[in-house]
């Protein structure tokens, strides 16, 4: 199944899992292929002439790029309109991950996909540009939003929780976002099986895919030391308290609702439903803090 997938951002978070899925794509790292070379981003994909594009890359670091604005919206809006424009070339399906920094979190309840979307990030603004490019101007395409995303692989909130919960006994942690916590691993579970099937129930289009209920960053992290001290990754469970996100000002303010309501029709098609709490303690049991 996986011949004739070329896969970007293998070394990302869902890019990890991606990679041990599809054991017969091509993956291109960062060191691969430079995303702000247009030409060069073009004449890969057209040498390759894939059936399938699957990009994973992605700029993420929300904060940074509220002053690095050009590289962010060169990779996260640009890079995806080249990448389509190729997938048209070589008549190739595009798999594309976004986010739900779209919204602006000011709403109430789950997102859905056909919610308007008004992002107040440099980065949700990007990736918004790189939603609208692609669905513009590809020909048969699949975007999909996750939200929270946590793994053994790369940089994330479960990782620092853990790491800060061996170093101090209190910690305090935001208490008024909402958002939907998604392991990886189900992401690219997910896409491996509607590729897998063909994706004959889904048509082109945006669908949200998240890790189940929904949760606060703080309750969030008192599961995290609750499934790591099951799983003796700690010893000892640092004291968690609730604070304000004005207690943690940042560059780019988060959403306070970033709850992604997962689309009936994507379910349809899996033979699984994501469970964070449960992509949480099969990370516990491979992640090395």
């Amino acid at each position: 199944m996986a011949v004739g997938v070329l896969v970007f951002g293998s070394n990302g978070q869902v890019g990890s899992h991606v990679r041990q899925l599809f054991t017969g794509a091509t993956f291109l790292e960062r060191s691969d292929v430079d995303l702000n070379d247009s030409q060069a981003l073009f004449e890969i994909i057209c040498s390759a002439k894939p059936q399938t594009i699957l990009n994973c890359a992605a700029y993420t670091a929300v904060d940074r790029a509220e002053s690095d604005a050009a590289q962010c919206w060169s990779v996260n809006a640009s890079a995806p309109a080249i990448i389509a424009q190729a997938a048209n070339e070589v008549g190739a399906r595009l798999v594309h991950i976004s986010t739900d920094y779209v919204f602006d979190g000011e709403g109430v309840g789950a997102y859905r996909a056909r919610d308007p979307t008004n992002p107040r990030t440099v980065y949700g603004k990007a990736k918004l540009g790189g939603e609208l490019a692609i669905s513009t101007i590809a020909e048969d395409y699949l975007i999909v939003r996750v939200s929270w995303v946590f793994s053994e692989h790369g940089s994330n909130f479960v990782k620092t929780m853990l790491r800060l919960g061996k170093q101090r006994t209190q910690l305090q942690v935001v208490n008024d976002q909402l958002g939907c916590p998604t392991y990886a691993g189900d992401i690219a579970k997910a896409i491996y099986e509607l590729l897998d099937s063909g994706g004959e129930g889904i048509a082109s289009g945006c669908y949200h895919l998240s890790g189940g209920r929904s949760t606060t960053w703080c309750d969030f992290a008192k599961v995290i030391f609750d499934v790591a001290s099951e799983g003796g990754l700690i010893e000892e469970t640092p004291d968690i308290k609730g604070v304000t996100s004005e207690a943690y000002p940042t560059a780019a303010k988060r959403p306070k609702n970033s709850v992604l309501q997962v689309c009936p029709a994507l379910v349809d098609e899996l033979s699984f439903e994501p469970d964070w709490e449960a992509g949480l303690r099969e990370m516990v049991k491979k992640v090395q803090v």
